[in-house]
């Protein structure tokens, strides 16, 4: 019996369709498998062209940055070169001023000095150092041991009491001269030509300040700063003649700087910024 029904089943159409069946799964999972590898293949190629391309960006990325901050070091460089060349020809120009505005018999390295104090104590206030060299030139003709019949010293004809209370104004406030204390601080000397001129244009300084009039700052560093106080309240007589020849001298010296005519208005509008006067704890120090 069992043999009987093994021929039936073996001949049976159930068997064909089982078959049949079979040969119908075998079909779409040999192309799921092949749909499979394609898709891993693809994927893995894909990530593979997406990796390198992202190191590739990452890499030109990196040379961009690199490349710019080279770009960038290069144009502080120029900056700093541009800066120099600058500061360079600022001091040949004063230094040029100094020399056509000496007596004969002031040496060389005076005429140095003088143009390294000026150019460092103009560009400290603000001041062009055109006025500077003018007031010293209306002073002293530039002589660094010129000395008054009143006993007024240097350049810039400091008394010898007004010269020593300004030392000791710059010892009570070393901001006044830049200074945040007094270490390493070296006080001005009115008898010499770096102290003369640092205390020097920090007087007329103060006195620009005060008055915010460029011809009465002038006349009162003349006459000082009572006498003219005192005059102006009085309409007393004013060294205009004095005043007349630093304000000539100065607009002489700019115009052969610019070789154009400078209008009067340019050289009042050129008052100190007194950036250090501001921070000074009492800038009020007219001795």
């Amino acid at each position: 019996m069992f043999k009987s029904t093994w021929r039936m089943w073996k001949g049976s159409s159930w068997k064909r369709r089982m078959y049949g069946n079979y040969q119908h799964i075998r079909i779409p999972t040999s192309l799921f498998a092949i749909i499979f590898i394609t898709v891993t293949v693809y994927a893995g190629g894909s990530a593979y062209w997406i990796l390198k391309k992202d190191n590739e960006v990452e890499k030109f990325r990196r040379m961009e940055i690199e490349l710019q901050n080279q770009i960038k070091e290069r144009d502080l460089y120029l900056q700093q070169n541009r800066q120099q060349i600058e500061q360079l020809e600022k001091r040949f120009e004063i230094l040029n001023a100094v020399r056509q505005l000496s007596s004969a018999d002031v040496s060389r390295d005076d005429q140095l000095i003088i143009a390294a104090a000026v150019d460092q104590e103009s560009h400290k206030y603000g001041h062009n150092p055109f006025l500077l060299l003018a007031l010293m030139a209306t002073e002293s003709s530039l002589r660094p041991w010129a000395t008054s019949e009143q006993g007024a010293h240097g350049l810039m004809q400091l008394m010898p009491k007004t010269g020593k209370a300004l030392a000791e104004r710059v010892l009570d406030d070393p901001k006044l001269l830049g200074l945040a204390n007094i270490d390493g601080l070296i006080l001005p000397d009115y008898r010499d030509i770096q102290g003369n001129i640092q205390l020097g244009t920090l007087y007329f300084t103060n006195l620009l300040l005060k008055y915010n009039d460029l011809e009465k700052a002038i006349c009162a560093y003349n006459l000082g700063p009572n006498l003219f106080q005192k005059r102006l309240e009085e309409g007393g007589p004013m060294p205009k003649k004095y005043a007349n020849k630093v304000i000539d001298t100065y607009r002489q010296l700019v115009q052969g700087q610019k070789e154009r005519d400078v209008p009067f208005t340019e050289l009042v509008a050129a008052y100190p910024h007194t950036k250090l006067l501001a921070q000074a704890d009492n800038p009020d120090y007219l001795p």
